[in-house]
């Protein structure tokens, strides 16, 4: 096949190394991925760009929840696109919504200002918007995105194969498709779709024993305090074997 572009979903700054050693092509650089991808730290930032070549793109997102921000929110957002921007980001995963669901073309706006000549992408807020994708996606064109990040507004790609398709061939933006990638649906979601590249995760849950006598708890619902999840580096250089070779 051709040239397939590999981007891991990673939450540390082993995640970033590991990724790059099992062969990925590119990094979206989060925290909490427990909680679907919040933003990074300015000094995971730092760390990764000092240990890892390949591009980065990092969360821009302040809190879980949804995607209408309040003022200082944005303020937030703003302000570690630019210091993360100093650190090396390659590019930002955004998204910022009213209300309704709708684009919030202003705050989107000012980001893609903010954020130059670096990559911006929209990332799953697309999922749940009750707008037409395809318009959704001319306007994010406008606004200065280069791609978006879908599951075809289904809980999994292949779910959504259907519209992703749709999405690819309107060459409007890059398609990235993420949500439920597996081993064992990559071939079909190739097939079905037509993409080019394609996000995941591989993670496995290791344990830290340092909290194994504590009857303290910090942790709440998730993740426990004695577990935390790290890409599985072998896992993840076979699976993306697996991609190249089909």
């Amino acid at each position: 096949m051709t040239k397939f572009l590999i981007e891991v979903c990673c939450a540390s700054v082993d995640d970033a190394v590991r990724a790059q050693a099992a062969g990925a092509d590119r990094i979206e650089l989060n925290s909490a991925l427990f909680a679907g991808g919040l933003t990074p730290t300015l000094g995971m930032m730092r760390a990764v760009r000092e240990r890892v070549e390949i591009p980065v793109i990092c969360m821009l997102r302040p809190r879980p929840g949804g995607f209408a921000y309040s003022d200082l929110e944005f303020e937030t957002m703003k302000a570690d696109l630019q210091a993360l921007q100093a650190a090396g980001a390659d590019g930002f995963a955004a998204g910022c919504l009213t209300q309704a669901g709708l684009l919030d073309r202003e705050r989107l706006s000012r980001l893609a200002a903010l954020a130059g000549e670096r990559v911006l992408v929209f990332h799953r807020a697309f999922d749940v918007m009750p707008t037409d994708p395809l318009e959704t996606l001319a306007e994010l064109k406008e606004i200065g995105f280069r791609r978006v990040l879908t599951s075809g507004r289904e809980k999994t790609v292949l779910a959504g194969a259907e519209l992703i398709r749709k999405l690819v061939q309107a060459n409007l933006l890059e398609v990235l498709p993420g949500g439920g990638i597996r081993p064992d649906n990559i071939a079909a979601l190739l097939e079905k779709t037509g993409c080019s590249q394609a996000h995941f995760s591989f993670h496995a849950t290791e344990t830290d024993g340092s909290m194994r006598a504590s009857r303290i708890s910090f942790a709440g619902e998730v993740p426990a305090d004695t577990q935390f999840s790290i890409i599985d580096q072998d896992g993840l250089g076979g699976f993306i074997r697996q991609i190249r070779e089909l």
